[in-house]
């Protein structure tokens, strides 16, 4: 017994350094995220100076790019990381002032780079930009897609003329509209490295919807997905009724703008806005 409870043990202290492996992971790739931000004007950022309390302060980056700081007078700021920054500020307070300097800076506040994840998504709103961020990493971050949410990916991207890199300046032309397929993402798609810029909107889009109507058990709505099949279709709509002529079945399908009446096979697919009807058995 006591070679089994320490065996117990010893798995119970294996776990706990595994997950604190895995936290400690975790915390450094965000912290060098965070260190991988691009700064720009409006950015709110703390500063402090190792064992020089005096010096510690918190700084608006300027429209110009610029924050003053003590000892070492305006800094320009704009376009480095925030792992640069802590270098030039370093070396300033190096050169008469201190004596090898150690500065962190945490940004409190992403003003100046953040993109817009809309639509289908279960936390909807902004999201600062760090580092190179992909689609996928945004949809995590806001919560992931809900139930109701598509495959279809629409980045509406502002045209950025103007050398400040600011958005919606007078020399921006119209937005640039891409669409993605969160289908088409794996280890071999070329999706997989789109980058997200600054000041995008991205959009989940809804899922196309199917009906099927009829002599079934749940008539209504369904979320469309492809490589859905009428049958397929038919079971998640709770299965035929007693009444049904799975025969008879027919698909509404609107086509050039037109309504079709179709006589598929149980195994074609079903495409967006098909009605599936199912109808019932003469006597």
């Amino acid at each position: 017994m006591g070679n089994i409870f320490s065996i117990r043990i010893l798995r119970v202290i294996f776990n706990f350094i595994g997950l604190f492996y895995l936290l400690s992971l975790s915390l450094y790739a965000e912290d060098l995220l965070d260190k991988e931000y691009i700064i720009g004007p409006e950015d709110i950022l703390e500063i402090k100076v190792w064992d020089n309390e005096d010096l510690n302060s918190i700084v608006e980056v300027s429209q110009e790019g610029t924050f003053t700081f003590l000892l070492i007078g305006r800094v320009q700021a704009n376009g480095l990381s925030v792992f640069e920054l802590e270098d030039i500020i370093e070396k300033k307070l190096a050169d008469g002032y201190l004596v090898s300097p150690q500065v962190t800076i945490t940004v409190k506040e992403y003003n100046s780079r953040k993109v817009f994840v809309l639509g289908e998504v279960n936390k909807p709103g902004s999201y600062p930009l760090k580092g190179n961020t992909h689609i996928l990493g945004l949809i995590s971050q806001a919560g992931g897609v809900t139930a109701s949410a598509g495959q279809t990916v629409t980045i509406v991207r502002p045209r950025l003329l103007h050398q400040s890199g600011k958005i919606g300046s007078k020399e921006s032309k119209e937005n640039e509209i891409i669409t993605l397929d969160l289908g088409d993402f794996d280890a071999n798609s070329k999706h997989d490295t789109f980058v997200v810029a600054n000041g995008d909107s991205i959009y989940i889009n809804r899922a196309p919807r199917v009906f099927v109507i009829g002599e079934v058990q749940s008539p209504g709505e369904l979320k469309w997905e492809r490589g859905l099949t009428i049958r397929q279709a038919i079971s998640l709509a709770g299965g035929s009724t007693e009444k049904a002529s799975p025969k008879r079945v027919i698909v509404i399908r609107m086509k050039n703008g037109v309504e079709k009446e179709l006589k598929p096979k149980m195994d074609e697919f079903v495409l967006p806005g098909d009605i599936i009807k199912v109808p019932g058995r003469y006597f």
